[in-house]
């Protein structure tokens, strides 16, 4: 994967193997992917079981009515933030910026500086599985981030998370560089969150993906180990 296209324009884009088409389908009231090697459970939905003491103690404190609506809220300004940081880093400026409102327009703005960082991408919003792991998702962006292979996510907040309580986002990084160097044979070793928040603060968090691979794999056991017996 050396080949790079449009090197003309603010990202560039590294030419990759062709990957499978990935299909959603609801199977249990559960997200899963149709691969070519089966129905894989999403990792998102993997993950909703892990939840971090911090957020379930929120819940608690505000009342599930409270919650839902919060994480409603959050999921539609979240959607159109990752549509308009795609286009951005497709070199398709969005052709009417009132279409997005102008919060996920001001966290946009916030994110740019991080996104100046990305070049040589290779896949942005791309659906990929592990046929070993029996996991599928569609990763934000497969590029590179400080010049280092990475995942990159992209993420909004009302505030600056801790590191203790976006664990899981960094599991799911995990699984993207997993399912991709078993699908593509590229290792990708850093882990990148880039956070907006409502409050006007934007923050990169990077790790090593070496780092959330034992808890990865745990939890992929319990989810197996749970799996009724055919």
């Amino acid at each position: 994967m050396t080949v790079v296209e449009g090197s003309g324009a603010r990202y560039a884009r590294v030419k990759c193997p062709q990957l499978p088409e990935l299909t959603l389908t609801n199977i249990g009231g559960k997200r899963h992917y149709n691969t070519p090697d089966g129905q894989f459970i999403s990792i998102t939905t993997l993950l909703s079981t892990n939840v971090p003491d911090s957020i379930t103690e929120w819940r608690k404190s505000v009342g599930d009515d409270v919650a839902n609506y919060v994480m409603r809220t959050a999921a539609s300004r979240g959607t159109k933030v990752h549509k308009l940081v795609e286009l951005h880093l497709s070199n398709e400026p969005p052709a009417d910026m009132t279409d997005y409102g102008v919060l996920p327009m001001g966290l946009f703005k916030l994110m740019q500086p991080a996104l100046e960082r990305i070049d040589n991408i290779r896949m942005l919003e791309q659906r990929v599985y592990s046929a070993e792991l029996g996991i599928a998702g569609t990763a934000d962006a497969i590029c590179e981030f400080d010049s280092t292979p990475s995942i990159c996510d992209f993420k909004t907040a009302s505030r600056i998370r801790d590191r203790e309580s976006i664990t899981n986002y960094f599991l799911q990084c995990a699984f993207y560089a997993t399912a991709w160097e078993e699908q593509t044979g590229e290792e990708i070793g850093q882990l990148v969150i880039i956070m907006a928040s409502d409050d006007g603060h934007l923050e990169v968090f990077k790790e090593a993906k070496s780092s959330h691979m034992d808890k990865l794999m745990q939890l992929v056991k319990e989810y197996r180990d749970a799996l009724p017996t055919v």
